[in-house]
């Protein structure tokens, strides 16, 4: 039985008016045959505003010589390298501002297609982002700052998302990773049980707000809300949002650790996402698959002002 204070699970967040983020720390670790690059993306910080573009740009150019390096390799001296599979959380842009996470892909498609990089889109979070942003700021601005949340497979917009949407998500995303328990070794099955048990726990509660407060399934939200719009929204839809949150950021936790070791060894495996994310994958195949960490640059640590991000030297040691 889960001996927690619901109200723990569920932090004091505000939704942030643009989606920003820059790089912290990156470790290199070597699981069995497997070797996989975290990276851990801070978003949010006003003082690394000047970084964040350049930083798209210095991650790009280590790619193509990555890229360069092992096309080399392999005409001249019959040398295979791994190709990097990168596992990329990719974020929405906000009136054009480019980061790592929400300008990678369209950068990368802008270049000539690089040889042994492949990018995949593991965020899911569409439906559920789409009403987190509309509720964290319908009373603050009137508007979500985004006109939509896209995801790897859909995307919402906020004038027509509804509450049927998210747990439609939920659904979907569940669906798969009950695919990926099933053929998990038995240790991450514990790790995967563990992490249901909270989501499961938090998942009950958002229904409970639901029931509760009787919120319509299918209406449009912010038609819902604009109901209440002369006196304020009720408190009872702010914490419904930061219960959607921390509902769908746990899944992502989970849904990155199975993407991370369910690709073949014959790829390097690269993890960048937000670092609460990354920090979860961490702990898990350090403290309980017996990971090997073999070298790392940067600090992040929770709760704690970080001062420094990774730079191009960085970058090129731990993917190289």
């Amino acid at each position: 039985m889960i001996k927690l204070n619901f109200f723990s699970l569920i932090t004091v967040l505000t939704t942030a008016y643009f989606i920003k983020g820059v790089v912290v720390e990156g470790s290199k670790w070597k699981l069995d045959d497997k070797e996989a690059v975290l990276f851990f993306d801070i978003h949010n910080l006003s003082t690394f505003r000047e970084r964040e573009e350049e930083e798209v740009d210095d991650f790009i150019q280590v790619l193509k010589r990555y890229s360069y390096s092992a096309c080399i390799l392999e005409k001249y001296f019959d040398t295979q390298t791994k190709p990097l599979h990168i596992l990329l959380e990719q974020c929405p842009e906000s009136n054009g501002h480019e980061t790592i996470l929400a300008s990678l892909i369209k950068k990368l498609a802008q270049e000539e297609p690089l040889a042994y990089i492949v990018v995949e889109n593991i965020e899911q979070r569409a439906a559920s982002g789409a009403l987190d942003d509309v509720i964290g700021q319908y009373n603050i601005i009137g508007k979500a700052s985004f006109d939509h949340r896209p995801s790897a497979t859909h995307t919402f917009y906020h004038q027509s998302v509804t509450l049927y949407d998210v747990l439609d998500e939920y659904e979907r995303i569940m669906s798969h990773l009950n695919n990926a328990y099933v053929s998990s070794s038995d240790k991450v099955k514990a790790i995967h049980e563990d992490k249901m048990e909270i989501i499961e726990y938090i998942y009950n509660g958002m229904l409970q707000e639901i029931s509760t407060h009787a919120i319509p399934l299918h209406e449009n939200f912010i038609a819902v809300l604009d109901r209440f719009s002369s006196d304020g929204i009720p408190p009872y839809f702010e914490k419904l949002g930061k219960i959607i949150h921390q509902l769908f950021s746990s899944i992502i936790d989970l849904y990155a650790l199975h993407r991370v070791l369910s690709i073949s060894s014959e790829r390097k495996i690269i993890l960048l996402a937000g670092a609460d994310h990354t920090q979860y994958v961490k702990s898990e195949i350090m403290g309980f698959l017996d990971a090997e960490k073999e070298c790392g640059y940067g600090d992040f640590e929770p709760g704690v002002k970080t001062t420094s991000s990774l730079q191009r030297e960085d970058f090129y040691s731990l993917l190289m």
